[in-house]
């Protein structure tokens, strides 16, 4: 097959299914069989279908008799990917693009959705376009439309941040993701990996803010790279460094990975101890289990067990920390994981497919409250599991306050017991607000993140008996 026809199958089992396009693209490529230079090409034309979506899909509605939506969806995806190579791919002419498209339609449709995909394109291609929303009378859809974020996230963004920061926010979510290593401490130094990855033909530059980090400038396949086989390095965006930090694991100490998968937060706490101690990394999905396996195995890390079980019901103590990296809606990373802004299934990849469609249908302040019941729900059960003078970090890869400060409000309001403890003495102070972590991309152009240090500091705790998932989802909403 070639690289259109696996773009095409691609996008169309993510839009139709539940999985995520990097699982999808994984699985469709590993079965091709294409050289470097086509397997570039699909990923340009999937990634990139799916960053432009909102702007392709406005476009395409303007010619479309009907709309877009009344489509087949492998014909929608026909369209898309012949408007994003006319648009974004300067080498591939507009006609071979429109042509190709065609084929396309032909194959996974008829020789009536065939004629009605290179009118489409064909239309585009000679007529003047219409014009965006316009930014003074519209910002919101002249927003989310030129820089293909949804209408809805795009509001709470500049009611937020403004219009000028959510306009960088946006661009940096539209860029090409930075492909970051941590030099792993245990078996290698970042001159030593930066020397190494030179000798296998790939270029690096140091970190944008921590020394074991090398950026990877020259692309491709690293999982490939005999450095990488080694374990001389783990791939994870900055970003993700700053709760390990705050967390500040130390050597000899018991440390709980509430939800581990895939390892770059428990590989990086396994270094921070010199590999004296011990680590339970639990991991409920089978899948995310054996990758994070894969890591810990790859790393050469001894001191860490993978616990294939619900942290809620499986993890005991006491500890002396734990990490609660909390699933989330994932807003600061939607310029790596570019199919997220569109579907709202963070949470629920690896659940029942029923909850999935349900998710779905959910108005993205509905999914903000059930995360919220969630995230509160790990970080009371840490709570029971941390001795005197433990401690929690509670993380995520949100920007939104719901999933955030305010679930640390809620459950401090729940555990007097427990304290904020300011970030400033565990993390460079750019990145410290209000005694927080938090990373913004558009400030620090890195991926987004946030996390809390609380700490055990004696003391009754004002409700120990576990809440209904109901009524913390009801009361999430209500202070969202």
């Amino acid at each position: 097959m070639h690289a259109r026809k696996i773009a095409l199958l691609s996008l169309t089992e993510w839009e139709s299914g539940d999985r995520n396009i990097e699982v999808v693209l994984e699985h469709r490529l590993a079965g091709a069989n294409l050289d470097a230079r086509d397997t570039a090409l699909t990923q340009n034309l999937t990634y990139g279908v799916l960053r432009w979506k909102g702007r392709l899909d406005w476009v395409l509605d303007q010619y479309v008799k009907g709309s877009l939506r009344s489509l087949p969806v492998p014909i929608r995806n026909a369209l898309r990917l012949g408007l994003y190579q006319i648009d974004y791919l300067d080498r591939i002419p507009p006609r071979a693009a429109v042509n190709e498209s065609v084929e396309l339609a032909k194959e996974f449709g008829h020789k009536g959705t065939a004629g009605l995909v290179n009118a489409v394109l064909r239309n585009i291609l000679t007529s003047i376009r219409p014009d965006f929303p316009d930014m003074r009378k519209d910002p919101v859809g002249h927003i989310s439309v030129v820089y293909s974020h949804p209408r809805v996230l795009v509001e709470r963004w500049i009611a937020r941040y403004g219009t000028e920061m959510t306009v960088v926010f946006c661009e940096y979510n539209n860029e090409v993701p930075r492909l970051v290593a941590r030099a792993n401490g245990l078996s290698s130094t970042t001159p030593a990996l930066a020397r190494a990855l030179k000798s296998e033909g790939q270029d690096t530059r140091p970190g944008r803010y921590f020394d074991e980090c090398l950026e990877i400038l020259t692309g491709g396949d690293v999982s490939r790279l005999s450095c990488f086989t080694a374990g001389m390095m783990q791939i994870q965006d900055e970003s993700t460094l700053l709760a390990v930090q705050l967390l500040d694991p130390r050597p000899g100490e018991d440390i709980i990975d509430m939800c581990a998968a895939p390892g770059g937060k428990t590989t990086y706490i396994a270094e921070r101890m010199l590999g004296e101690g011990t680590i339970k990394a639990f991991e409920i999905s089978e899948l995310r289990a054996d990758k994070l396996d894969s890591n810990i195995e790859r790393l050469s890390i001894g001191n860490c067990s993978v616990i294939r079980d619900d942290a809620m019901a499986a993890a005991d103590g006491p500890v002396d920390g734990v990490l609660v990296d909390a699933p989330c809606t994932g807003t600061g990373t939607f310029g790596r994981r570019v199919d997220s802004r569109w579907k709202f299934d963070l949470l629920a990849r690896e659940r029942v497919r029923s909850d999935i469609d349900e998710l779905k249908r959910m108005h993205p302040r509905q999914i903000f409250a059930r995360q919220v019941g969630r995230q509160l729900r790990l970080l009371l059960k840490a709570a029971t599991l941390v001795d005197d003078g433990g401690r929690i970090v509670y993380s995520t890869c949100s920007m939104e306050p719901e999933e955030n400060e305010q679930v640390v409000a809620r459950f401090l309001e729940k555990r007097p017991d427990f304290a904020l403890e300011d970030a400033s003495d565990f993390v460079p102070p750019m990145f410290v607000e209000g005694g927080f972590v938090r990373a913004l991309p558009h400030k620090q152009a890195i991926d987004g993140a946030f996390a809390a240090r609380l700490v055990k500091s004696g003391g009754t705790p004002l409700v120990m008996e576990a809440e209904e998932p109901a009524d913390l989802a009801m009361e999430a909403e209500e202070v969202g």
